[in-house]
This record gives structure tokens, C-alpha cells and sequence, in this order.
């Protein structure tokens, strides 16, 4: 039934019909297969068993898995039926059921192992790439000079994290970054899977940012003409983007749905420069006996995701309540949330402190450090940016205030 089903979808295929459960039952029902309440009761049950496209990924290592049982369950029989011959070639046997079990578990894990030839070769290839960057930006540039200095902007493949206690600001530079990556290079195409708030939110904060209107007044609609002038500014700068900025608010993903997402996204609009999670406490795995196991789980499959797109993950952190006891608030690796292995996985961990929050009197207001506090493949320290709550917006120091920046 399945082979005629298959064949009918084909045809319709074919012939540039749609296919949904009555075109498909009518066209089978006309090819005289059946009676059509038959075919059309059965068909709405297969679509109603139709796993979600969502969790492909894990069906197909199911199948894998799958296969690779039933063809050792056929070496095993075909061993057992050929050594009980009376004259059975032992050794030979034996080399070839090492043979075929070799080429099942080959099949299994793809080879991945490079000789150092192969290896150098692909290291002198990417020096010469980056000895022709006049700017000594090898990565996907931020906008923050400093930072883009530091980190020869953010690497492929690499996890950053950037954790911060609540409103420190999180949300803002994660955007910052994303406007400073659009901006630097008109190809780069950027994805943000926001958990914590809708796109109209993020939208808002960008059109703040860009345009320099205070946020209260586009929440509240108080708005001076001149403002308005501003805002249809932000829109045109945003509007230009056209679609490389990509949004998913969804609340619910999981490590599998975000993968999944990312690679559609990818498809659709191009290789991501840059893929922000708003924020990685959020998600939720389900499957794990505990929270910090959960978490385990989706800091790993989010450095997956950085190594299988081939560009820089930026995942925004919640840091522990801990450090608000102590005299110095300033954060540190040990203080992210829920597990040790966030600060295992990441490559870089960036975290964000306003004196102004503990200190209203503090002279450092309007100041923010953004502190580093590990990078796999370059140096650490803290850089010091100017932050207005007003419009949500994290800018450079003036040229001379930091020995030139």
C-alpha cells in the first residue's frame, strides 16, 4: 500500500498538483485503489502519526543505529552459518568478519582524523587569509575596537559566553554587537533565537539604540517630532539590512530545535557571521535527571552548533546571586550559573559590570567594564565602554581615554 501511495505522491509531483490528504485520496481513488473513505481514513492516520520535522535529526541516528544492529545481527548469522561448515577456513573467516566489521563501524563514525601534512596545509592557508587583513581582524568584527583587538574579532566555531547579573545590560550589548557586525560588512548575515523576549521588544531596543530616542519614551508614545525624524532614521538603517537579520522568539527551544533552526536559517538567508542566544537558562532538555545536567547538555550542543556552522555563538548568561555578598561585585568565571561546564566549554567568557547599579553615587557613572575573563586562543583583561541606559546603547571610549581608544 505504502509503494502505491509513494508512487501516486510522485506522480502528482509530477505533475505540479499539490498533495494533501483529499487531492491525494481522490487522485488514488480515480487509479481505483480502494474505496475513497478507505484510503482517505488511512491517510489521515499516517499524517496524524507523522513524527515532527523538528526532531529529524534524532530519528535519523535512530535509523542508523537501527541499521547498524540488523548488519551485525547478518555478519553474526553468516559467521555462525560458515564456521560450522566441516571444512571452514578459520583464519580467512576471521579476516573477513574484521574486515566487515571495520567497514560497519567506519560507516558509523565518519573519518575525521587528518595527517600533520594535511593539517599544516590548512593552517599556512589560513595565515596567508589573515596576512592579507589590513586591520588585523580575522574573525566577525563587533564595532567595539578594543574587544575586536583582543580577540581578532569573535573566531569561528568558538562559544562566547556573555553573563552578567539582571540589568547590567545583557540583551544590549549582545544587540550592539549584532548592529556593529551588519554594519561592518554589508554580506554578513546574522541569526538571534530570543527566549527571553518577542522580536517587536528587540526591535524596539534596536530602533533606540540606532536612533538615539530613550526607549521609555517609544514605550510610553511620548514622541517629539524630532524623534520622530530619528526614529524613521533608525528604520531606514534597519529597513537597508533587509534580511540579514533574522529573529526567532520562540520560548521553548531546545538544543535539537535550535540546531534545526540555524541550518534552515542558514539555507534561507546565508552562512551566519554571528548567532546570539538571548539567553542559554531559558532552554530547557528535556531527558536530564538534573538542572545541572541540563545545562551541560546545552552548553555542549551550543559549542556544536558554533563548530557546525563555522561561526561564533554568543550566548547570553545568567551569573549566581553569590557574588551580590560580596565587597567586590565584580564577576568572575566562578560565578556562572548552574554548571562548571559553561565555563569548560566556552572559548571566551565576557562579563558585563556598571558600578552605577551597586553605587548611584559612583564616579564611574556611565561607564561599563566588560571583562574577559577567558579566551582559549588570546589574552584576557577588562575593557572599559560607555554605556546610556537612555537608549540602551554601549558605544567606544573617546580616542584619548583608554592610551588612544
Amino acid at each position: 500500500m505504502h509503494r502505491v501511495i509513494f508512487r501516486e505522491m510522485a506522480r502528482l509531483v509530477g505533475a505540479g498538483q499539490p498533495i494533501d490528504l483529499i487531492t491525494l485520496s481522490d487522485s488514488l481513488e480515480k487509479q481505483g485503489n480502494s474505496r475513497e473513505e478507505l484510503i482517505f481514513a488511512y491517510l489521515a492516520e499516517m499524517a496524524k502519526n507523522t513524527p515532527s520535522a523538528a526532531n529529524t535529526v534524532a530519528y535519523c541516528e535512530i535509523v542508523a543505529r537501527d541499521s547498524r544492529a540488523r548488519q551485525l545481527a547478518a555478519l553474526g548469522a553468516d559467521l555462525t552459518q560458515q564456521v560450522s561448515q566441516p571444512r571452514a577456513d578459520i583464519p580467512q573467516i576471521m579476516e573477513m568478519a574484521e574486515r566487515r566489521i571495520i567497514d560497519i563501524a567506519e560507516k558509523a563514525d565518519p573519518q575525521k582524523t587528518i595527517t600533520v601534512i594535511d593539517g599544516l596545509e590548512k593552517v599556512v592557508a589560513e595565515l596567508e587569509v589573515r596576512h592579507r587583513s589590513t586591520n588585523g581582524i580575522t574573525g566577525t568584527a563587533t564595532g567595539f575596537i578594543e574587544l575586536d583587538a583582543k580577540t581578532c574579532g569573535l573566531q569561528n566555531g568558538d562559544l562566547i559566553l556573555l553573563a552578567a547579573r539582571p540589568s547590567m545590560g545583557k540583551t544590549a550589548l549582545g544587540l550592539n554587537m549584532i548592529t556593529g557586525t551588519l554594519n561592518h560588512n554589508s554580506a554578513n548575515v546574522t541569526q538571534i533565537y530570543s527566549l527571553e523576549q518577542p522580536s517587536t521588544q528587540l526591535l524596539m531596543r534596536l530602533i533606540s539604540s540606532i536612533g538615539f530616542v530613550p526607549l521609555q519614551n517609544l514605550r510610553s508614545g511620548d514622541l517629539t517630532d524630532e524623534q520622530w525624524s530619528q526614529i524613521g532614521s533608525a528604520v531606514d538603517t534597519i529597513t537597508k539590512w533587509q534580511k540579514r537579520l533574522v529573529i526567532d522568539d520562540s520560548s521553548d527551544l531546545t538544543p535539537a530545535m535550535l540546531r534545526v533552526r540555524a541550518r534552515r536559517n542558514a539555507r534561507k538567508y546565508g552562512k551566519p557571521a554571528l548567532i546570539m542566544v538571548d539567553y542559554l537558562q531559558l532552554m530547557r532538555c528535556p531527558g536530564m535527571e538534573n538542572r545541572t545536567q541540563e545545562i551541560a547538555e546545552i552548553s555542549r550542543s551550543l559549542k556544536s552548533l558554533a563548530k557546525e556552522m563555522d561561526c561564533p555563538v554568543v550566548a547570553l548568561s545568567q551569573l549566581n546571586r553569590s557574588l551580590e555578598q560580596r565587597a567586590d561585585k565584580r564577576p568572575n568565571n566562578g560565578d556562572l550559573r548552574d554548571s562548571g561546564s559553561l565555563e569548560q566549554d566556552a572559548d571566551v567568557t565576557l562579563f558585563i559590570y556598571r558600578d552605577e547599579v551597586y553605587n548611584p553615587n559612583s564616579p564611574d557613572k556611565g561607564l561599563a567594564e566588560i571583562i574577559m575573563g577567558k579566551q582559549r586562543q588570546g589574552p584576557i583583561g577588562t575593557i572599559k565602554v560607555q554605556f546610556d541606559g537612555r537608549f540602551t546603547h554601549f558605544t567606544n571610549m573617546p580616542f584619548d581615554a583608554q592610551g588612544g581608544y
